[in-house]
């Protein structure tokens, strides 16, 4: 190696590559360090003394006041003011505590806002000796830069939107989550006017409702696409609650319900539905275990099917149909566009949930059905033994269409065996059926097995497959 190489090594090892990048790659990068560690790098150099200022994601956590003096909403205070005007483009606020901290806290919110910041994310774990109360600044609802809100409300925390047709104007993402609310009544005009919305998540728990409440929620979103629902209530008697759900959504494309109150849902210009996610396995119940006013949720879940009806594929766990006390015959809607169903029955239920969906389901090719899913409810041992009863008619897709069927969670009963059977005689186009039996032993299974392969089948394409 000559003198000229040598000299060159030293510089090469001490270069700052580094720093010599533009400021916005640099940002970038800094923008995956937690905020306070990339503060710090403004002790490496000049060229970083204000880098941090002008990183684009900002997350700020401020403990409770008995725990470090209000250090933490100090510190919150001057990285904000330093920070100066620039532009943050996602904002994450988690406050441990709110006593002592309210007025500030919204303060910091609105810095946020001012800032054009296009993602927000305010987080509040609520203490249960909290004495001071927080509503959210009404800029947060004309804010015409936000594009992602995600926000917890508590006994603590509320947001009342205003009347105003302009709200959230350019939001595409909403995530609220309810913790035990004070009041309730806000979740009626939350949502009320979303002109840009895709992406709608509710979830948590509304608490205890009043007795004979009665809530309206209001969903406007001309452009939402996507609509989650994870809720549940408690009350004395959640039979005597009204909760009504009135959603225009003509671009709504996938829905996903999960409750225990059982709202009534209407649907207004939902042609553009695909998929749907229906779970009211965890329903109000009387002492003896039995769902109460069941003619008034049987005639919700009609009104909700009939809402959903052009679904291509659908999930349920709707135990309310499947009620072997009922002796209500639903009046179901055809679902003619479906093609894949994911039925999910409760080991309390009988078999009319299956019989009942085959004969309403005239195109279906793939069925999913898990069984024997463990309830949740108090039954006697009679209860969760059930005849297979076929239907008096051959549903049209098992002799028409059905190609592929699923059957999870057997265990080998005697009327599950006749269920099989029942299938295999009249699919006349299956090409292959599924067995998992991932509860018995393997000796058991490899029996039930060879049982199902001597089953006549009507299609002789059909494949049996079993998996333990």
């Amino acid at each position: 190696m000559d003198s000229n190489s040598k000299s060159m090594c030293p510089k090469a090892r001490t270069e700052d590559r580094i720093s010599a990048l533009p400021d916005a790659i640099i940002c970038h990068i800094l923008s995956f360090l937690p905020t306070s560690d990339a503060v710090t790098t403004c002790f490496l150099s000049n060229r970083w003394k204000n880098m941090w200022t002008l990183v684009p994601t900002v997350e700020l956590i401020v403990l409770s006041t008995a725990w470090d003096s209000g250090g933490t909403a100090a510190y919150v205070d001057r990285y904000l003011l330093f920070r100066g005007s620039s532009n943050i483009h996602k904002f994450h606020l988690c406050c441990v505590d709110l006593n002592g901290i309210v007025g500030r806290i919204n303060g910091w919110i609105c810095t946020a806002l001012r800032r054009n910041v296009v993602e927000l994310h305010l987080e509040f774990d609520e203490r249960d000796d909290s004495h001071e109360f927080l509503v959210l600044p009404q800029d947060l609802f004309v804010c015409k830069t936000l594009e992602t809100l995600k926000l917890s409300l508590g006994e603590h925390v509320t947001a009342v939107a205003p009347l105003a047709s302009n709200c959230f104007p350019r939001l595409k993402s909403l995530h609220i989550t309810f913790d035990f609310p004070k009041y309730v009544e806000q979740i009626e005009t939350l949502f009320s006017c979303c002109p840009a919305l895709e992406d709608l998540v509710v979830d948590g728990d509304l608490g205890w409702l009043e007795e004979n409440q009665v809530l309206n929620v209001t969903i406007s979103a001309p452009k939402l696409k996507r609509l989650k629902i994870y809720l549940f209530a408690h009350a004395m008697t959640l039979g005597e609650n009204k909760i009504f759900v009135n959603a225009d959504v003509p671009s709504l494309e996938d829905l996903d319900l999960t409750e225990n109150f059982l709202a009534s849902y209407c649907l207004k210009g939902a042609k553009s539905l695909t998929n749907a996610k229906i779970d009211f396995s965890v329903m109000r119940e009387e002492d003896e275990g039995h769902p109460a006013d069941v003619l008034a949720d049987v005639d919700r879940v009609q009104r909700l099917f009939a809402e959903i009806s052009n679904v291509k594929q659908l999930s349920l766990v709707v135990p309310v149909l499947g009620d072997p006390h009922i002796e209500y015959q639903c009046s179901l809607p055809t679902f003619n566009h479906l093609n894949q169903l994911e039925l999910n029955h409760l080991a309390c239920c009988s078999w009319k949930s299956l019989t009942n969906m085959l004969k309403i389901t005239p195109n279906l090719e793939h069925l999913l059905f898990a069984i024997n899913i463990k309830c949740d409810a108090a039954h006697d041992e009679d209860e969760l033994e059930h005849k297979w009863s076929p239907p008096e008619l051959v549903p049209v897709c098992l002799s028409s269409c059905l190609k592929t069927i699923c059957i999870s969670g057997f265990k080998g009963g005697s009327d599950e065996m006749e269920m099989v059977e029942y299938l295999l005689e009249h699919g006349q186009l299956l090409n292959e059926l599924k067995v998992l039996t991932f509860d018995m032993e393997f000796d058991n299974a490899l029996e039930v097995l060879m049982e199902i392969i001597l089953f006549p089948r009507a299609s002789n394409t059909c494949e049996i497959q079993c998996f333990n």
